[in-house]
Parts: structure tokens; C-alpha cells; sequence
């Protein structure tokens, strides 16, 4: 049958069948490859803006690395879910940024970069904490650069909101009376240990609750694996740089260790007006170079100008003086650097503000810093650049034997001399060293491949300077308990449970003869317990327990007694006495100031979430 199909499907035949197939996959396969080639390349479209895939990845891994905590598969697809949603938001939000007039620029960015706390050291920026910042959150400079200043635009945006946001008088008067309230209650705690001797269990119960709680007393799932460690701080310690090599970095390189050209200037500012015509800006430039042919003719009235002509009102008060301008954060380079006489005036300068004249008040030039006072930081980057080469090389060759040699380490401890080391036994939940605590390594030691197929892992990146290659060492399956062994802590849990349930009951009886004062009496006597008095707690009063309190404020009725059972699993009635709402008076002006300020500000902060949920409900957003 087979051989007769054979033949029947040759010729013109054959060529029918061809044509069909390619018209099919030009009409419907193309398409499909081209909507899952879009679908695997972005993983979101916002306003036409695509997030990619790539993208969406880094920031997960960003995000486990910040949050270690195991999840379960559920529970990793709603963390992706609500990444997704954050990063939308963020595309939404820089979009309505950046079409609002907000801006930020190159050099704004980068001193903020050079501020941030991490990338400090001994008080000055750090190029090398800074290059492991960006290795350990897989950044580039750029992508880390474009990060920063979306969030100083989205700052700029969120304080647009907070900043300009009010509050009223009545609700300092309202916020006051109720975060101030003080309350009178009395309570009683009865607890339970007062019952526990009186509890009385049988074997039967004891058995009863360890075959219906079979899968609670197992004792836990180990391993031991053995690991080898690729750490920059070894590669460090085996670098040495002589003397030469830093000198010859030094001749080498000269035009990185200069002092930068500076200018101390001051100005007369024209200042366009916003969102200005190009036939405003013209008259504005016509005034500045009627203003600069007056100084040509009378330098000496340039004092008078500032005071008279300038737009800057802040620097008018000294004479127009600005502070001292460094070469390369400004965009004035271009005309300062013509200024190198004191007292000399520029021509109008155009920028991005209006037009600007300039007169040198000082003036410092470039000078080159001696070898002496770079010759640390030269040596700290070299040693940097040499690090990171040999990190890359060897993490290269780390991965690549990994992968070669999947049933051994000693390919890799034999080819780049990394020590196998090994852990004790533990679980996922009792490591006790800060291999066997790092989330990442418990995953992917109990992973399949490690667990069953017996497989050298990828290079795990542990901290931001050293990654580990493991492999199993030893499995001990989880295994169950015996009734003899777990006996004595099922009886110990038995026994408060039911010491707890007697509290509770003896507490609601209590409440039932909420008008027998006389069998009350009777009760707390052979119980052993009084009421106590707690008077002016405040909601967040340190000096009774905290659920307790907050059980009291809970209470909406004078002389209302309520019950409940407390963490600790004593049983509290409490009876509230008095209300004492907050008093405005008491606070001084700057009290009141800062909580309208606060109470301003979180209005502010519900006004941008409505902005941002509007930008939402508006904008046009594909997941794929």
C-alpha cells in the first residue's frame, strides 16, 4: 500500500500537492511564525511602546534577587503577573511624564548616580562598587543611566502632585481627635496555664491525632552537595601592579588626570517665556544684543544692567555671580571657553532657558594632578579591569566544563584549580551556613536535574562577587515518624489546646454573668485572678500588650464587656470606662504644621494614584 502511495504522488501529481502546501504556509504559516516571533519578542505593547521579553526577564531576576522568599508555582505566576503590571505602569507613567514637559537631564543623572550610598566610599564615588552594582543587577552603564533618570522623571511627576496638594482645618481637627484618642479600660486575662494540669488526655486521643496528622510528623528532606567557588576577591588577591605599570598608566593617560578648567562668572539672563514663539525668542535675542553693544561701549555699567535687565532675581542681589562652573557640566562651555581675562564680557549666549551675557570674574585652567595623588586610583583600576577580565575568562570556562562535564567537578577543579568543597546535610528550610540559606542555591539543589538526574548546575551567582557550580553529594529522603517519637509533642500540643479552649469558655461564661456581679466575684476568687486597670492608652501604647490594646479600641460601648482569645493564647475580657478624644491645643504650631503637611501629602499620594489609574483605564496595552 505504502510502495503504490509512493508512486501515485510523483509527477504533476507531486507538484500539485508542493504548490497547495507553500500557498497554505505563505497565507497562514508566515503569519503565525511572525505572531510568535512578536509574541516571544515583546512581552507587552503600551501606546505603541513594546516591553520586551528580554527586559521583562532581567527585571524577575532582578526582583528574586531582592526577594528570596520561596513561592510556590502559583504564586511565581502571580509575582510575574504583578511585574508585568508595575513595568506597564512605568511605561505609562514615563510616557505621561515626558509628553507633561518633565525633563531630566544627562548631567542631572549622573550626580544622582554618583550620590547613591552604594557606590560610596570613604566619602568619594567608587567606580569599582559602582561596576558591581551594575554586574550584580545585570545592568550596562547606559541601561543603569536610562533606569535612573526614569525614576527622577517619575519623582519629578509624583512630587507635582504631593507638593501642591492641601489640607483643611477640620481634618487636623478630625486626624487629631482620633490618632490622639486615649482610652480607660479595665481587662482580665485568664490563662491557660491555670487549666493545663487539669487536662487529662487518653492514648486513643494522642493516636487519633497522629493518624490524622500523619504527613506532619516526617522528618524533613536533606542533602549534602559539594560545590567549587569562582570569587573575584581570590582573583584580586593574586593580582600584583608594580610601580612602572602604574607610571606608564599615568603617562599614558595624562589627559584623565587633569583638574578641570573653571570659570567663576557672572550674568545677565534674558529668560524666554514658556512654551515661547519663535517670535518671542527673537525679541528676547534683540534685547540681549542691545544690552551687549551698550557694555562694548561701557563695560563698567554691567552691575547696573544685572540689576536692571536681568530675568535671574536670585543671583541680582550679588551682582548677577553664579557659582563656579566646572568644564563639561554646563552648556556655556562653548562661550566660556573664550573667557580667560578677568573682567571680560561675552557676546549673548543662546541656551536652552533664554539668552545669557557673561563677564569673568575668575578663572582657574586645567592642571594635571601629580602622579602621587592618583596613584591609588590608577592601581584600584587596573586591578578593576584586570579583575573583571580574568572573572569573565574563567566564569567562561567555569560554565563551559560545567556543561562538558555534567557527572563531575574535577574537570573544573583540575582546569582552573577551584577547591571542591562541601556542605552538611540540610533542608530546605535549616540551612545553617549562607550557602545553605541562599534561596537560589536550595532551588536548584533540590531541582530535578539535580535531585534525579545527578547533573553539575549552571554558575549560580550568590553575592555580587562570586558565583558556585554544585552537584549532589548525598540524598536522604524525607522520612515519617513514629508515634514513639513524636508522642511527647503531641501530647504537649494536645494539652494547650485544650487548655486554651477552657480558658475561652470560663471567659464567655464570665461575660454571660455580665449581671451577677456576685458569681463573678465568686469566679475570679477561685480562679485566682483580678481585673486590672489600664488608664490613657493611647493606640500604639508600648506598655501593655500590643493585641490586647488593640482589642480596647476595638470596643465601640462604655461598660461593654468583650472577649478574646490573645496571641498568646490566654483568653482577655476587656470592659471600656472612658473616651477621651485628642486636643488640638495641646500641640504647638509646628506640630500642627507637620501633620497638615502629612495629612497634605497623603492626599497628594491618592491624587496620583487616581492620575495614574486614569493613565491606565485611557492608554491602549497588548500582553502577549
Amino acid at each position: 500500500m505504502l510502495q503504490k502511495l509512493n508512486e501515485r504522488i510523483q509527477g504533476l501529481f507531486a507538484w500539485v500537492i508542493i504548490i497547495l502546501v507553500t500557498i497554505t504556509f505563505a497565507l497562514f504559516g508566515v503569519q503565525y511564525y511572525m505572531q510568535s516571533r512578536s509574541a516571544t519578542q515583546a512581552k507587552a505593547e503600551v501606546n505603541g511602546q513594546t516591553i520586551s521579553l528580554h527586559d521583562f526577564d532581567l527585571n524577575y531576576r532582578r526582583l528574586q534577587q531582592q526577594d528570596s522568599t520561596q513561592t510556590t508555582a502559583e504564586g511565581e505566576i502571580q509575582r510575574k503577573k504583578a511585574l508585568l503590571n508595575e513595568m506597564i505602569q512605568k511605561a505609562v507613567s514615563v510616557q505621561a511624564a515626558e509628553s507633561g514637559g518633565f525633563k531630566v537631564t544627562a548631567a542631572q543623572t549622573v550626580n544622582a548616580i554618583q550620590s547613591i550610598p552604594q557606590f560610596q566610599q570613604e566619602g568619594h564615588f567608587s567606580v569599582e562598587r559602582y561596576q558591581q552594582g551594575l554586574n550584580h543587577g545585570s545592568f550596562t552603564p547606559d541601561t543603569f543611566q536610562k533606569e535612573v533618570q526614569q525614576e527622577l522623571l517619575l519623582n519629578q511627576q509624583r512630587f507635582a502632585y504631593s507638593d501642591t496638594a492641601f489640607s483643611l482645618p477640620y481634618e487636623l481637627k478630625q486626624f487629631v481627635n482620633l490618632s490622639m484618642q486615649t482610652r480607660d479600660y479595665d481587662y482580665l486575662v485568664i490563662p491557660y496555664q491555670s487549666f493545663m494540669q487539669q487536662v487529662k488526655l487518653s492514648e486513643k486521643e494522642i493516636n487519633t491525632y497522629y493518624q490524622q496528622h500523619r504527613q506532619s510528623f516526617k522528618t524533613p528532606e536533606k542533602i549534602e552537595i559539594e560545590y567549587v567557588r569562582l570569587s573575584m576577591q581570590d582573583i584580586r588577591d593574586n593580582i600584583v601592579i608594580s610601580e612602572e605599570q602604574l607610571k606608564r598608566s599615568y603617562d599614558e593617560n595624562k589627559s584623565s588626570y587633569y583638574n578641570p578648567t573653571k570659570w567663576h562668572v557672572a550674568h545677565i539672563f534674558f529668560s524666554f517665556p514658556l512654551n515661547a514663539t519663535t517670535e518671542q525668542q527673537k525679541k528676547i535675542e534683540q534685547k540681549a544684543i542691545d544690552i551687549s553693544n551698550t557694555l562694548k561701549k561701557s563695560p563698567n555699567q554691567f552691575d547696573e544692567l544685572v540689576k536692571t535687565s536681568s530675568d535671574d532675581k536670585l543671583s541680582v542681589v550679588n551682582n548677577g555671580e553664579l557659582p563656579w562652573i566646572v568644564a563639561g557640566q554646563s552648556e556655556l562651555d562653548k562661550a566660556l571657553v573664550d573667557l580667560k581675562t578677568v573682567g571680560q564680557i561675552s557676546l549673548p549666549v543662546k541656551t536652552s532657558h533664554g539668552y545669557e551675557i557673561l563677564k569673568l570674574l575668575a578663572y582657574t585652567p586645567a592642571t594635571l594632578k601629580p602622579f602621587d595623588s592618583v596613584k591609588q586610583s590608577i592601581k584600584e583600576q587596573i586591578v578593576l579591569d584586570k579583575v573583571q577580565t580574568e572573572y569573565s575568562h574563567q566564569l567562561e570556562q567555569l560554565s563551559d566544563l560545567a556543561y562538558q562535564s555534567p557527572d563531575s567537578l574535577k574537570p573544573i577543579e583540575n582546569k582552573l584549580h577551584l577547591p571542591i568543597q562541601k556542605t552538611e546535610a540540610f533542608s530546605r528550610e535549616d540551612g545553617k551556613t549562607e550557602l545553605t540559606k541562599n534561596t537560589q542555591v536550595i532551588q536548584v539543589a533540590f531541582s530535578p536535574a539535580i535531585l534525579t538526574q545527578g547533573d553539575n548546575s549552571e554558575p549560580l551567582q550568590i553575592d555580587d562577587e562570586s558565583v558556585v557550580v554544585l552537584r549532589l553529594l548525598k540524598h536522604i529522603p524525607a522520612n515519617e515518624q513514629s508515634l514513639s517519637d513524636v508522642k511527647s509533642t503531641i501530647e504537649t500540643l494536645l494539652i494547650k489546646q485544650q487548655a486554651e479552649l477552657h480558658a475561652k469558655m470560663i471567659g464567655q461564661r464570665l461575660i454571660s454573668l455580665k449581671n451577677d456581679v456576685t458569681a463573678q466575684n465568686k469566679f475570679l476568687e477561685n480562679l485566682r485572678i483580678n481585673w486590672q486597670h489600664a488608664p490613657k492608652k493611647g493606640v500604639k501604647d508600648n506598655s501593655i500588650p500590643e493585641d490586647l490594646n488593640k482589642l480596647a479600641f476595638q470596643s465601640g460601648r462604655i461598660n461593654k464587656v468583650i472577649g478574646d482569645v490573645l496571641s498568646s493564647g490566654d483568653y482577655v475580657l476587656i470592659r471600656l470606662t472612658k473616651i477621651t478624644d485628642g486636643q488640638l491645643s495641646e500641640l504647638d504650631k509646628i506640630q500642627k504644621e507637620h501633620i497638615l503637611k502629612q495629612i497634605a501629602k497623603s492626599h497628594g499620594q491618592v491624587d496620583y494614584d487616581l492620575y495614574l489609574d486614569s493613565l491606565l483605564s485611557r492608554a491602549t496595552i497588548q500582553r502577549y
